[in-house]
């Protein structure tokens, strides 16, 4: 037989049998954030992450965790009895003494004497004591899964003093399902754009960790027996629609925003976005309305309860209040941005690029030194594409590269340089670890501009002139070069040849006027002027260069 075991939530956990609710709330959320599937590098972190959750649903639960306690404390060890030690009879007891099986196993069997037996009555066969004991065990089991199965179905009890409130659960799961990676969800140019989901949600000094659910056919998926837990429906963008589960405490926070009230939504970017003005309203059960993506919003929402509508909280985007990240903590050290930015006046060679430089500083909090040469630090777009660190782009940057150990207790600064196209997709993610192995990572969103286009840079060649006598014009040709990086346009008004008769008329061009001249690009030109009369000698005068054409004379 073998011996049956009952999982340590405690251990799980991390925990003490005596720990408070408190300590076990603190202690899940740590272990849930360090081994979620989306952050945990772990190979086992879903398998942690499930049996943290199991762990947290049994012991923040006070009746569950009470029954919990008495069967893992009640429950004896199981020993595997060895074939030779069982007997197989047993003599039987005096008719006046109870019948009482030893736990202890039994002892040796001494025959009676033979007197004795022949004067006893005949010998009845009992069941040895190892099945006596497995039958005892396997009814402590039955009875402690029937407690568990009874508390698991009791309806939640509002607390403050409200009335008993029906709760119908629509789905249930005790770990986050996965997204499928080719959910795509938004598009620009036929491109997947990243999707920066929601991690954390702040309401009236209350927070609560987020994840990530999928609708099916109209249902609203929820966590089962987790009060501290919101689930947000992937998906939802411009109006981010975060589901909460119904209790009296939390239709009580709800209901009681006010317009003043803010409530804060942290991105898994580090971002911070702030909503104002809440307003309430409920909805039928079956209204899937709140999922609409017209208008920067957030939508907080019960689920599970068993009213007839649902109560629907819709808050503003509050754009003016949302500032980035700029201190972090990751592995001991503390991280600030100080700026970040493009490089002005610098880029490649190649004319699409530009350097992108942060400037940061490190504050070694740990008992010894690290060594910058182990840092991570990459930059992401806003459609996940990651550019690495160019010691070129490092190099333009205030402070340079980290090169010496950073001693327990110091600050250091540094650059971190990267070479990204001009049009990158915003925003533009600064993410750090202390050590690629390191599941510890922070990420800072920067605000990104576009670097300005270097001014238009005409440069005008001409390569022949001469007196047309059938027309009497003068024909002068040659191309306007554009070596700067905007756009150059040769207008009319740009144009113009004088002599000493004063300015002549301008009779053709080819192309026609204006010439629209983009960036590393040329345009070849003939020009046409009335012939003044009674001159050799010419000034043509073309977006400000100046030509003398002399020996014209008709």
């Amino acid at each position: 037989m073998t011996q049956k075991t009952v999982k340590d939530y405690y251990a799980v956990l991390g925990l003490s049998s005596r720990a408070s609710l408190d300590e076990i709330r603190l202690a899940y959320r740590k272990q849930a954030r360090a081994y979620h599937p989306d952050l945990s590098t772990d190979p086992d972190a879903a398998e942690r992450f499930r049996e943290v959750n199991e762990a947290y649903e049994v012991l923040a639960n006070a009746e569950k965790r009470h029954a919990y306690d008495y069967f893992t404390a009640g429950m004896p060890p199981l020993e595997t009895p060895q074939m030779d030690d069982v007997p197989h009879l047993d003599s039987s007891p005096p008719l006046s003494a109870p019948f009482a099986p030893s736990l202890a196993g039994p002892g040796p069997v001494m025959p009676p004497p033979l007197s004795a037996a022949r004067a006893e009555a005949p010998r009845r066969v009992y069941p040895p004591t190892w099945a006596i004991l497995l039958i005892v065990v396997g009814a402590c089991t039955i009875v402690g899964v029937g407690i568990g199965a009874f508390l698991s179905l009791r309806r939640n009890r509002p607390t403050g003093g409200a009335g008993a409130v029906d709760v119908v659960k629509l789905a249930t799961f005790l770990s986050p399902p996965s997204i499928p990676e080719n959910l795509t969800v938004l598009q620009e140019d036929d491109m997947p754009l990243r999707t920066v989901a929601p991690i954390q949600l702040m309401v009236g000094g209350d927070v609560f960790p987020v994840v990530a659910v999928v609708p099916e056919q109209g249902r609203w998926p929820m966590p089962a027996e987790q009060e501290q837990l919101g689930v947000w429906i992937h998906g939802t963008l411009i109006n981010y629609v975060i589901g909460m589960p119904y209790t009296a405490d939390m239709e009580y926070l709800l209901s009681g925003l006010t317009s003043s009230d803010r409530l804060t939504l942290t991105l898994e970017s580090g971002m911070a976005l702030v909503f104002g003005s809440p307003q309430l309203k409920r909805v039928a059960l079956d209204d899937m309305s709140p999922l609409a993506q017209d208008t920067p919003e957030l939508t907080l929402l019960t689920l599970g309860d068993g009213r007839s509508n649902r109560l629907v909280v819709k808050a503003r985007y509050l754009p003016e209040n949302v500032a980035p990240v700029v201190e972090q903590s990751a592995d001991g050290l503390g991280v600030k941005i100080m700026r970040a930015d493009v490089v002005p006046g610098v880029a490649p060679d190649d004319g699409e690029s530009a350097y992108f430089v942060v400037e940061f500083e490190v504050i070694n909090g740990n008992a010894s030194a690290v060594n910058p040469a182990f840092f991570d630090m990459v930059l992401e777009d806003g459609r996940g594409q990651r550019y690495m660190l160019n010691d070129t782009a490092t190099s333009k940057g205030n402070y340079g590269k980290l090169s010496l150990p950073v001693l327990a207790g110091a600050s250091v600064s540094g650059s971190a340089g990267y070479v990204i196209p001009r049009q990158v997709v915003a925003p533009l993610v600064w993410i750090f670890r202390a050590d690629v192995t390191s599941s510890d990572v922070v990420r800072f969103v920067t605000s990104y501009e576009p670097p300005a286009p270097t001014p238009a840079a005409p440069e005008v060649e001409l390569s022949e002139a001469f007196f047309d006598r059938n027309r009497d014009v003068i024909v002068i040709s040659g191309t306007v070069y554009n070596d700067g990086g905007s756009n150059l346009s040769v207008a009319a008004e740009s144009v113009e040849l004088t002599s000493s008769m004063g300015q002549s008329r301008l009779v053709a061009s080819t192309p026609l006027l204006p010439w629209p001249i983009i960036p590393g690009s040329y345009q070849d030109f003939e020009l046409q002027f009335e012939a003044p009369a009674s001159t050799d000698s010419v000034l043509l005068n073309i977006l400000g260069f100046t030509f003398e054409i002399e020996g014209l004379t008709p």
